[in-house]
């Protein structure tokens, strides 16, 4: 693994750690009757950054590989085809068919033209892209929230045809092509800065705009307090919601991963590298226990301090997982397959 941006790497080890965490919580994490607690809200909100900075690094790959539209369709088929592989191995999560975080990461290959072109085309321009995009999405949120479907998740995830597919791929999924397209085009934009130690700018207009994303976010929490409101929720009625997502979920989900990132490659975490490097290959199959698993929650009633040490144990373990596979096996892995496949 030559020429590899470190941070990057420990960028996309966090990432696949906050999705693994996600989906352990989902499946053995405390029942929603448990009283809230610092914990529980720690966890809830470190949960909610996990995949838009999951697709924001993405799409910062994205700016690094050159492929020709046959490239594009394999990767693109092959992300869409590995989504029904996850469905198939988590049943208790998803429908056999849904799309999911993966198909995105297909469909965003396959529209790498209207999303990403444009900003690789003019590097020193490539804020215009992503602005444009962030106020499509916004306006869409705001405005045309009626088009990302319903707030149930089980309408969400229920795929029972091919049009349904395509509405959930585009607009009512769980992650779809809109408005979640806005974490891609943010990752593109980092990625033509062209840094190596310092890839995303810590300039006053970077600055200003993560301020200006805490000062919302502050303003919005401010409200809800003094109306009553929630004001964050997975999904429901609420004013942040990450099904769908909407405005302020698109606003503080930004100004989290801006702020993880800036964190992360000022710090050095090497012992992340060997699982960013494979991210993709722990995100596939950290599924397959939690398939066969997800029973032992309710044969052992787990209390809540079960619940969050089983969570964190299974999420921290494929750090080590990770060491060992890059010695024991280092090119077997999603990652050599998928290069293999588009070479």
């Amino acid at each position: 693994m030559n020429n590899r941006i470190e941070h990057i790497d420990s960028i996309r080890a966090l990432a696949v750690l906050l999705m693994v965490m996600v989906h352990a919580a989902a499946t053995w994490g405390p029942p929603p009757s448990t009283q809230p607690s610092f914990l529980v809200y720690l966890v809830s909100g470190m949960g909610g950054l996990a995949a838009p900075l999951f697709v924001t690094v993405f799409g910062w790959g994205c700016t690094r590989t050159q492929l020709s539209q046959s490239q594009r369709i394999k990767r693109g088929v092959f992300f869409i085809a590995a989504q029904t592989g996850v469905n198939l191995s988590a049943p208790h999560l998803f429908d056999p068919f849904s799309p999911g975080v993966l198909t995105l990461f297909g469909l965003l290959i396959l529209l790498q033209p209207l999303w990403l072109v444009p900003a690789t085309k003019k590097p020193n321009r490539s804020h215009l892209p992503f602005l444009t995009i962030l106020g499509f999405s916004l306006f869409l949120t705001i405005f045309l929230s009626q088009w990302q479907g319903s707030i149930e998740w089980s309408a969400r995830n229920e795929t029972s045809s091919a049009s349904q597919w395509i509405h959930h791929a585009l607009l009512t999924g769980t992650y779809p092509v809109l408005p979640w397209v806005v974490f891609a085009s943010l990752g593109a934009w980092i990625g033509c800065q062209e840094g190596k130690q310092i890839t995303f700018p810590q300039n006053n207009t970077t600055l200003a705009f993560v301020l200006l994303g805490l000062v919302s976010c502050a303003l919005s929490f401010t409200y809800a307090w003094s109306t009553d409101q929630q004001w964050a929720l997975p999904t429901g009625k609420a004013l942040l919601t990450f099904f769908p997502a909407n405005a302020m979920f698109l606003i503080a989900a930004l100004t989290g991963v801006c702020l993880l990132w800036l964190s992360i490659q000022n710090i050095r975490l090497n012992g992340l590298a060997p699982l960013g490097q494979r991210s993709l290959s722990v995100y596939l199959i950290h599924f397959i226990p939690i398939g066969l698993l997800y029973h032992i929650d309710e044969v052992n009633a787990f209390t809540f301090i079960h619940s969050m040490g089983v969570v964190v144990i299974y999420t921290l373990v494929w750090i080590p997982i990770a060491h060992a596979w890059g010695r024991l096996a280092p090119r077997m892995d999603a990652e050599h397959a998928l290069r293999w496949l588009t070479k």
